[in-house]
């Protein structure tokens, strides 16, 4: 994007075209000059009249000859400052990047240095300090938490008494210490503490540590993996690489600059591919590597942090703590999961439509000050600098709140574990015993496994329709200084409900959520360009662009479901726009106009992905597409032009002289629509699916076909005088088909073409190659 289209989306601060700041320095010195001697002259004049005996006459003339040399120096210095000032500004402008992109990267390398788990891995080592660039630390580091109160913890290096000296000595007799013979004993024993902190203690030192060190890790990892040629390896180093890779692959290439972008695209790919390595070690492999040094050892990352950050507001430490809290998740294994959705389900809020966000009846301190009480603006602020500090560690989680804040984020927590718990794992929490208290026999086994829904859930499914219950709440609540419109947890709500729409379905009111949805994603063409737009956005755009994510994820996951029930929505629009006199709300401003083009853009990718599951319900798709266009379109151009999607369809059809469109349903109908009146009229054309049907050239006659019935219809559509009047189709003539073999029905979308010849003789093409022609 340009910058101008950047500043239009909010997305860039303007930066003002400022002239040389030199020039503007001397400017202000001559006006203030120009001050000074207008306020000495007008005290000159009243001097002068109060003067008699002469002596400031004298004092005068000294202080002109002071004015005069300090005059002469100043100018002398703006000259020069205007002289030379384009020559340092551009100096500065050419510095100053390259200076704070060197220490940015200084910044990086240190920290990934200090916190990669060295010595776990010795390829990974080997390929962080060869291409990567990072620093292998030759002393141990004590590192250190900030607590909720913002005070500091170190952690000192009071380990070292605990570790056993058989320990360090088998370190010492390692065979890459064999190396380091020659150095002091001192130094050895510091290499080998070196390696065991950074391979294993560092990692169990503190819940905290071990999730904000992964964090850090894996979002820092991810991001210089995006890049094209992120590493920390000088210049120079890879310039000699590249030579040397160039000598030693010494082959007639076509020309030296096209072997030399070769090598470099060689070496991006080893970079990246170094990186990827880097976060996925961290990522997934981390714990299992330190449980089998030492087992029982590692403190792992805390899944309420990660879920805290579920809909981070930086998109790369969203998208890592999204993979750690899975990954996490997934090593728990089923038990662990159900233990957690056991622990935090006392925190799953009741959400109704009359109840607060906080419920009023919990204890609270007078002193205590919810941040969903604050102005929206300050409540997002305040929430912002909640994600950054450190949580402090938390063993216990049926503590009691200790204040109404508390209490708040722990509903907020228990919403997105419980949400994310249903979405991605939800088919494996059962049930062991049932409501009687004896266990399940093997048939409600096998019932309760083929139900998603089922599977979560403490009792009578209880938990998923409470989680569905608050995932709805969270999406179509009214903002209120309470709930504002555009924070995190509104965001991992709309985010939860469409990647678990399979798990809440039977609990939602599927019409309420898709609207919900589109109300939020209808300026998405103007808050955000694409779905893949890693800027900074603001909330709004944020919440636009997760819920353009969740209502494709709907979607894909239950495309009937989406489609009916747009298409009733439709349906309800098309009713009410007849009777749009009787409303007081003009229908402009409703969800289904607004959002016409993100209904669109769904539609189309249903049919890009799903072509045969929206070949059964055509019908309702071509309606919904309808909706969508413009009519005045469909006037000068055809709807293969306007909306080339729905025409991959052999069951569709436009004839832009009579302005109809004709559509075959899977129930054998055909469905005839007017565009001049905005109406559509159902015909029982077949008594099995219409596979084709087109129009004739001069719009008078219609031809059906469909290949389970073996038979071709023409029809005939008369209209009264000038188009007026109802319309009348009838059937003129029929003709039997010659069946197609079973083999040619394995593909439904191509199983045949109806084209016109003239406006007498159609061809009926089958997918074998088979042409026949049939006669009105």
């Amino acid at each position: 994007m340009s910058p101008t289209t950047l500043e239009a989306q909010g997305l860039l601060i303007q930066q003002h075209n400022t002239n040389n700041p030199s020039s503007d320095a001397g400017k202000k010195i001559t006006d203030f000059l120009g001050k000074v001697k207008n306020k000495t002259g007008d005290l000159e004049k009243i001097l002068k009249e109060k003067d008699k005996h002469g002596i400031l006459a004298k004092v005068k003339e000294g202080a002109e000859q002071v004015g005069t040399k300090i005059q002469a120096k100043v100018e002398t210095v703006v000259k020069q400052i205007n002289e030379t000032g384009k020559e340092s500004s551009d100096g500065i402008k050419r510095i100053t990047p390259r200076m704070e992109a060197t220490h940015v990267m200084e910044v990086a390398q240190l920290l990934l240095s200090l916190i990669h788990s060295w010595g776990l891995d010795p390829h990974l080592d080997k390929v962080c300090e060869s291409q990567l660039g990072l620093l292998r630390p030759m002393v141990p580091i004590s590192f250190g938490v900030l607590s909720k109160g913002g005070y500091m913890s170190l952690l000192l290096p009071t380990w070292q008494n605990t570790i056993k000296q058989e320990t360090v000595q088998k370190l010492l007799q390692s065979s890459d210490m064999q190396l380091s013979k020659a150095l002091p004993e001192n130094l050895l024993r510091q290499e080998a503490l070196t390696k065991l902190f950074t391979a294993r203690l560092h990692w169990e030192l503190s819940t905290t540590i071990t999730s904000n060190h992964l964090l850090g890790m894996v979002a820092m990892s991810n991001t210089l993996m995006s890049m094209k040629m992120a590493t920390f390896v000088p210049e120079s180093e890879r310039a000699r690489k590249l030579m040397k890779q160039a000598t030693k692959n010494n082959v007639a290439w076509a020309s030296d600059d096209d072997h030399e972008e070769q090598l470099i695209t060689e070496q991006q790919a080893q970079i990246k591919q170094g990186w990827s390595l880097l976060s996925t070690h961290h990522c997934f492999l981390l714990p299992d590597k330190i449980d089998a040094m030492e087992p029982k050892n590692f403190k792992r990352p805390q899944v309420e942090l990660m879920a805290r950050r579920w809909q981070h507001h930086c998109i790369e430490i969203r998208e890592a703590a999204q993979q750690m809290l899975l990954g996490e998740l997934g090593r728990m294994g089923k038990k662990g999961r159900k233990q957690l959705v056991e622990n935090w389900a006392q925190y799953l809020p009741q959400y109704t439509h009359t109840e607060p966000i906080v419920q009023q009846t919990q204890p609270s301190s007078p002193g205590s000050t919810s941040p969903s009480a604050l102005s929206p603006s300050a409540a997002q602020q305040q929430q912002a600098e909640a994600e950054e500090e450190v949580e402090e560690e938390e063993e216990v989680v049926r503590q009691k709140p200790s204040s109404l804040a508390e209490l708040k984020r722990k509903q907020s927590t228990a919403v997105i574990i419980l949400g994310v718990i249903g979405a991605e794992f939800g088919q494996d929490i059962s049930i062991e015993t049932g409501a009687n208290g004896k266990k399940p026999t093997t048939e409600q086994q096998q019932r309760r496994k083929s139900s998603i829904v089922e599977g979560f859930g403490i009792g009578n499914n209880n938990l998923a329709r409470l989680t569905a219950m608050a995932l709805t709440h969270l999406l179509l609540a009214p903002p209120t200084p309470k709930l504002p419109a555009y924070t995190q947890l509104r965001r991992a709500a709309i985010d939860l409900i469409g990647r678990g729409f399979t798990v809440w379905e039977p609990y939602l009111d599927v019409s309420k959520v898709l609207l919900g949805l589109l109300e939020i994603s209808c300026d998405s063409s103007r808050l955000v360009p694409s779905l893949t737009y890693k800027l900074p956005l603001t909330p709004q755009a944020d919440a636009c662009r997760t819920a353009r994510h969740a209502l494709r994820l709907i979607a894909t996951a239950r495309p009937a479901a989406f489609i009916t029930t747009m298409a009733r929505e439709v349906a309800r629009y098309n009713t009410l726009q007849q009777n749009s006199q009787a409303l007081s709300v003009p229908l402009t401003q409703s969800v289904l106009h607004r959002a016409k083009k993100e209904i669109l853009q769904c539609v189309e990718m249903l049919i890009e992905k799903m072509q045969s599951d929206m070949a059964a319900l055509l019908v309702e798709v071509t309606d919904i597409t309808l909706h969508c266009l413009d009519m005045s379109d469909l006037k000068n151009r055809s709807l293969n032009e306007v909306c080339p999607s729905i025409c991959k369809f052999n069951q569709v059809s436009h004839c832009s002289s009579t302005r109809r469109i004709a559509v075959g349903a899977s129930n054998g109908h055909m469905a005839i629509y007017e565009l001049r009146q905005n109406k559509c009229q159902m015909i029982p054309a077949h008594s099995q699916p219409i596979t084709a049907l087109a129009f004739s050239p001069d719009g008078k006659y219609l031809v059906s076909y469909s290949c389970s019935e073996n038979r071709l219809s023409f029809w005939q559509t008369s209209t009264g005088m000038f188009g007026l009047g109802q319309s009348q189709t009838r059937c003129i003539k029929g003709y039997s088909t010659a069946p197609i073999p079973d083999i040619a029905r394995l593909n439904p979308m191509r199983l045949g073409k109806l084209i016109w010849i003239n406006n007498r003789t159609v061809t009926l093409m089958l997918a074998d190659g088979s042409e026949t022609r049939f006669n009105v």
